[in-house]
């Protein structure tokens, strides 16, 4: 029997079984997936993706992997799930002859074989590798799952993920990591792909025109100072416009798109003045000013 965890290792087994205890079994898949990411060799990680992969051949296939690398584990654990009237010794038996089954197929998984390997799991999490781990601080320690190398004693208040501070999103009934918050996210965000093609075809042009004029125009400082305030209402005029032809719905990259409008809707015009008349930079103070106070007006009216 092999049982070469490091701390870090153990400890993320004794997390994936506290969401598998508190009925988070897709949180719980998901770290024994990056358990086994780290450590291919780790009997007790196959074994608890056996208790909770959502495919009934995943499940399989991974029981036959623990049952190749430690048998061993997988007998013990199933006397210790044995119910009291049942020999252990005739389940440790039958273990065996499910591992002698893995040359001709995966052995079936149901909830007899389920819940030795969710004990197998909580024992190989709780043991140490050798005799130079059995009374580390490490052992308790968490890692940020974006960052391995940073330790924490924070978690996602959704999915029970460790993340350190950089990784942390403050919300007013926890923390959240970004996979989460992102998820948050994608509730409020309804546009559709075409909403992206309308909101190119309306922005552009009405940028375009606006460049344009802006171009035009751009004579002295009073024009200058006139941008200071234009600009604003012009680019809050395109998100706005923008916005009601796609239905008001949102989109993640909406905002992003429109305010890049805006900005072609002026280069278009100021290019050809960068390269056959480099001497009227000046007149390009104007432009500069329209897009610093514009761009940031369409991104906020488009979100």
């Amino acid at each position: 029997m092999t049982n070469n965890e490091t701390p870090r290792v153990r400890s993320l087994l004794r997390q994936a079984q506290r969401n598998v205890d508190g009925g988070k079994n897709v949180a719980a898949e998901e770290l024994y997936r990056q358990i086994l990411v780290e450590a291919p060799q780790s009997a007790a990680a196959w074994l608890g993706l056996a208790t909770v992969a959502r495919s009934e051949t995943e499940r399989s296939e991974a029981y036959a992997r623990a049952l190749e690398l430690d048998p061993d584990l997988v007998a013990a654990s199933a006397a210790e799930a044995q119910p009291a009237n049942e020999p252990a010794a005739d389940q440790a038996a039958a273990n065996t002859a499910n591992l002698a089954a893995t040359t001709t197929g995966p052995p079936p998984v149901d909830t007899a074989v389920r819940a030795p390997a969710a004990a197998a799991v909580t024992a190989a999490a709780s043991r140490p590798s050798d005799r130079q781990y059995e009374v580390l601080d490490a052992d308790a320690q968490l890692f940020c799952y974006r960052h391995p190398d940073r330790s924490t004693s924070l978690r996602c208040y959704k999915c029970s993920k460790p993340i350190c501070s950089e990784c942390t999103v403050k919300t007013p009934v926890g923390y959240l990591c970004p996979d989460c918050y992102r998820e948050a996210e994608d509730a409020f965000f309804t546009a559709k792909p075409t909403d992206y093609l309308l909101a190119a075809l309306v922005a552009l042009p009405i940028s375009l025109l606006a460049g344009y004029l802006v171009m035009m125009f751009s004579r002295g400082i009073f024009f200058i100072i006139i941008m200071f305030f234009v600009g604003g209402a012009i680019g809050g005029v395109i998100g706005r416009i923008t916005k009601r032809v796609i239905g008001g719905r949102r989109g993640r990259y909406i905002p992003h798109l429109v305010a890049a409008c805006v900005i072609i809707g002026v280069l278009v015009w100021a290019l050809p003045v960068l390269l056959f008349n480099p001497g009227a930079l000046f007149s390009l103070i104007g432009p500069g000013v329209y897009l610093a106070t514009a761009v940031s007006s369409a991104y906020y009216w488009a979100r």
